[in-house]
């Protein structure tokens, strides 16, 4: 982490803050805090380093870090938005920094080229976004997510950590389950850290700091993979029949979870990194329970019951989906396949 000189006796206590909030909060998640210095890179405004390297921190961002990173993501929203035009034009070599639009809208439009032909529905790609109200490089990576959410052939979740909490606004969405899924995944990949904002792609590609056209490729290769077992489905209005098949081998203990998220929420932020600003949040998860165990062998049914449980006490608006994971020690790791159910 590299420090930097601060003037006002405002900042000085903020920056105290960060630095004592991070510790903390990295000695609740059982993580040991990384020394690696000033080596820390920094892009766009992010810190912390390649994936697994370096501890959680956020360095003191002035408003133009925020406003290259938005002008990334405006760029890359618009060529979502012309992404149905087959002539888009070729991949040129871009500087991290700016990724070409013409890469990113080529590479979405040919997302679905890349997926197998079957009689059962393919499978989304799962991508989740480690974020917090608190962190204020996040704003850029919510914005991204917020764009994937509306793609058919992506499941994109937001999960919220608490362990921003501690520069003194609490996140309304974050859960310590959350938290403890993100350091699964690091752990599971001998990760020494937690940072925000992380993608994790498929369960298995983790992007440290999220550049747009990265996050893309990810997701292309991820389609490119195929589906590892078939989903069918029978819905009789609030449930929902479904049966999981193996179209290969399999690992011997595979998740089958139900997760429930929100749609869309709007947040104003009164205090912490984010404070003053208001934050327009996509698909953030509410809860999430595991329905089964299972060893991949035969093909495995259940029924889903929308809105019953603890999703009950939830908003009208909840939504659900299905998410078949493998588990290896308590820890999560590659998504097999994902299904919508509302």
């Amino acid at each position: 982490m590299t420090y930097h000189p601060i003037r006002s006796g405002k900042a000085a206590m903020t920056k105290t803050r960060q630095i004592t909030a991070a510790l903390t909060a990295l000695a609740l998640l059982g993580l040991p805090a990384s020394a690696e210095g000033p080596s820390s890179a920094t892009r766009n405004g992010f810190t912390g380093g390649d994936f697994g390297t370096h501890s959680l921190s956020q360095e003191s961002r002035d408003a133009s870090h925020y406003d290259d990173m938005m002008d990334d993501v405006e760029a890359v929203i618009d060529a979502m938005e012309g992404a149905h035009d087959e002539g888009v034009g070729r991949y040129d070599a871009a500087p991290a920094d700016a990724p070409s639009q013409s890469f990113v809208a080529e590479n979405n439009a040919n997302l679905r080229k890349t997926m197998p032909a079957g009689p059962h529905s393919p499978s989304p790609v799962v991508v989740e976004l480690f974020t917090a109200q608190g962190c204020g490089g996040c704003p850029p990576a919510d914005d991204l997510l917020a764009d994937l959410s509306g793609q058919s052939n992506i499941l994109a979740l937001s999960w919220h950590v608490d362990y921003w909490d501690y520069l003194g606004w609490p996140d309304s969405f974050a859960r310590p389950e959350f938290t403890a899924r993100q350091k699964g995944y690091n752990l599971a990949r001998g990760a020494r850290s937690l940072f925000t904002p992380q993608f994790i792609i498929g369960g298995e590609v983790a992007i440290a700091r999220p550049q747009p056209g990265e996050l893309m490729s990810a997701i292309k290769r991820e389609m490119a993979e195929g589906d590892h077992l078939s989903i069918t489905r029978k819905q009789d209005g609030a449930r929902v029949e479904i049966e999981l098949a193996p179209r290969g081998p399999l690992p011997p203990v595979i998740a089958v979870q139900l997760v429930r998220y929100l749609p869309e929420r709007s947040i104003e932020v009164e205090d912490g990194e984010n404070d003053g600003r208001r934050l327009t949040l996509r698909n953030v998860v509410a809860a999430s329970d595991v329905l089964a165990t299972w060893d991949g062998k035969a093909p495995l049914r259940l029924n889903v019951t929308l809105g019953a449980g603890k999703a009950a006490d939830l908003p009208g608006d909840t939504r659900h989906a299905l998410i078949v994971q493998r588990m290896r020690d308590g820890r999560p790791g590659e998504i097999f396949a994902a299904l919508t159910l509302d």
